[in-house]
């Protein structure tokens, strides 16, 4: 029996627990919502892979779940709503079909329609329970529907089920068509997603979590503020990736996949548990170490039976009870589906700006139209579309697959009119709000406040409510010898870097934000376990600002004493190359003889240093 707390917002589906009813329209020709005949019980889902089953346990306790998300996603049309509770999700009351009306309504009345509709049940569930409370012990005295609700939760082990059911009625609308769409769209980028996290050493049925996320919609933007396939709130993704005025990487599904998986390899390193660090990527790893620390717990399941935390409610205790429904799913949708009916993967290759460059100029020398290209190169803002800024030198550009040798002959050739030395001046307008600060603005825009006072010709730091601010935008670095892969926001140092950086701090760390004690000791080349011990620490657990040891065997790696191959797979990048074998890219281009260029080709034989 699964017993959560209050509802937390974000599901995707779900409808908006808080949304008052808008006023009904004529309803006199429009059909009522049907109600499904429902079973007492819904069996749980056989595990299906005793591999999985290791990595990804499934717990007795989330059966019940499991078996409620599965028809979520995969039997219950979008214009379907069920009406459950929150303590027990799979106990559905009641399921509200809107398709008849569908067929007779705009869109606009039909929301409304459903809305209201909605609202009416969730209440009169309420009444419903309260009702059945009141006669728990003259079942007999039970009205027809009430009776039928009384033995819906014959068993369920609780002495006093309905008084625990009031209160936690909730709505969740089906997903099926949405689900088989995402299914659909996820052919042209699976394989690459997986190779991604199969490089990390990850398994590869995380890649599925954009079901859950976002049904991968590459457009997909919470009122939370999260964007992409992989959901991405902008605190989480300006640690993982680029979130500025040239580019939003959330909204680019292959840089956002190596984000993602950064971010649970980081999560797991803390929490050292598949269940847990998937539901830290919904809930925050620092939220859920602290709901071990405050029970004690070690699991999952410790966490739903005994941590009571508002913030670690429905949502969150249902994270990891998804995220397997839509495994099932998905394994029963492609069983049933010819494999002829399988998208192919988005091939492309990997190209590299030097300078300044209008977007459209990089269109035009790959020969992609304007559609292929965005599709390719997703996260560019508006104003670098619109020829406003220019893409920065150092930017991985993806071109049509065998179009990047022409590219790079075009390159070359470019005028002086068409890359540049720097970036066009343009600027943000902020309109100062009631109580906004010079400072503040600053803070918001992330830039300084000297920057913010040249631009606008101010002598102090007083601005007025109602004036027009003139913010500059934050510039790109231009990339020095050393490049970094696509979306890394903490770059691994290089050899020389590392031998620097420690002799500068004193062979210590200061833990900034995201940083994890895994990261940390990969990032100094030493293990978890030595770091523990030189800092006298009895867990992972690490805080901001906390300034750790770094083991003095700590150095640089040994000279190369030998050499492997590497034949060169579609998406691969030199830098993801570099990462995989912890090599820098440097390195890989003078063993290969590559100069200043990262461009490699599909097929293509590297060597790769060995150190001993």
């Amino acid at each position: 029996m699964l017993v959560t707390g209050m509802a937390v917002g974000g599901l995707a589906g779900a409808a908006p627990d808080d949304a008052a009813p808008d006023t009904a329209p004529e309803l006199l020709t429009i059909p009522a919502p049907q109600i499904e005949a429902l079973p007492a019980s819904v069996p749980p889902m056989p595990p299906a892979d005793a591999k999985l089953d290791q990595l990804f346990p499934r717990y007795e306790i989330l059966h019940p779940n499991i078996a409620f998300w599965t028809r979520v996603f995969g039997e219950y049309s979008e214009l379907q709503s069920v009406v459950h509770s929150k303590a027990y999700p799979h106990k559905v009351l009641r399921v509200l079909d809107f398709r008849g009306a569908s067929m007779q309504m705009s869109e606009a009345a039909l929301e409304n329609h459903r809305r209201q509709v909605e609202q009416q049940a969730r209440e009169a569930a309420e009444a419903l329970i309260r009702s059945i409370h009141a006669k728990r012990h003259a079942p007999q005295t039970m009205t027809a529907e009430e009776r039928r609700i009384y033995e819906l939760f014959a068993d369920v082990r609780d002495r006093d089920p309905f008084k625990t059911l009031q209160g936690t009625i909730r709505i969740q609308r089906g997903l099926k068509e949405r689900t088989e769409n995402a299914l659909r769209v996820s052919d042209a980028y699976l394989p690459h997603m997986e190779k991604v996290f199969a490089d990390y050493g990850l398994p590869t049925a995380l890649t599925r979590l954009p079901i859950v996320e976002s049904s991968f919609n590459l457009n997909a933007y919470s009122r939370s503020g999260a964007a992409g396939v992989w959901q991405f709130i902008p605190s989480s993704a300006r640690i993982y990736m680029r979130l500025n005025e040239i580019v939003d990487d959330r909204r680019d599904p292959w840089t956002s996949t190596d984000a993602a998986a950064r971010h649970l390899r980081d999560d797991y390193a803390l929490l050292g548990d598949w269940p847990l660090a998937i539901t830290a990527y919904n809930h925050g790893r620092n939220g859920i170490a602290r709901g071990l620390a405050a029970t004690g717990g070690k699991t999952l399941v410790d966490l739903i039976e005994r941590y009571d935390s508002p913030r670690f409610g429905f949502a969150g205790k249902n994270y990891y009870a998804e995220f397997l429904a839509a495994l099932d799913v998905e394994r029963a949708w492609r069983a049933r589906r010819d494999a002829t009916e399988r998208t192919r993967a988005i091939e492309f290759e990997v190209v590299e700006t030097k300078h300044y460059v209008p977007y459209e100029t990089l269109r035009r020398l790959c020969g992609a139209s304007d559609e292929e290209f965005r599709r390719l190169n997703p996260a560019y803002r508006p104003e670098v579309i619109d020829g406003k800024l220019y893409v920065p030198p150092g930017h991985l550009i993806r071109v049509p697959a065998g179009s990047a040798r022409s590219f790079e002959v075009g390159y070359a050739r470019l005028g002086t009119h068409e890359r540049f030395d720097s970036q066009r001046v343009y600027y943000l307008l902020h309109k100062v709000g009631k109580g906004e600060t010079l400072g503040g603005i600053a803070r918001r825009y992330r830039i300084g406040i000297d920057r913010i006072r040249a631009a606008n010709g101010l002598r102090s730091s007083t601005i007025r409510v109602g004036q027009v601010l003139k913010i500059p935008p934050r510039e790109e670095p231009r990339p020095g010898p050393i490049s970094v892969a696509v979306g890394e926001s903490k770059p691994m140092l290089t050899r020389e870097q590392l031998t620097a950086a420690r002799a500068a701090d004193g062979t210590t760390h200061t833990v900034g934000r995201g940083d994890t004690l895994g990261a940390i000791a990969r990032r100094y080349r030493v293990s978890e376990a030595d770091l523990k011990r030189i800092n006298q620490l009895d867990s992972s657990m690490i805080r901001i600002g906390q300034v750790l040891k770094i083991p003095d065997r700590a150095g640089s790696p040994a000279p190369s004493s030998g050499w492997r191959n590497h034949r060169v797979s579609a998406g691969q990048t030199l830098a993801s190359i570099a990462r995989h074998y912890d090599v820098s890219i440097a390195e890989l281009r003078r063993a290969n003889g590559l100069g200043e260029s990262s461009l490699i080709k599909v097929g293509q034989t590297l060597r790769i240093p060995v150190r001993d």
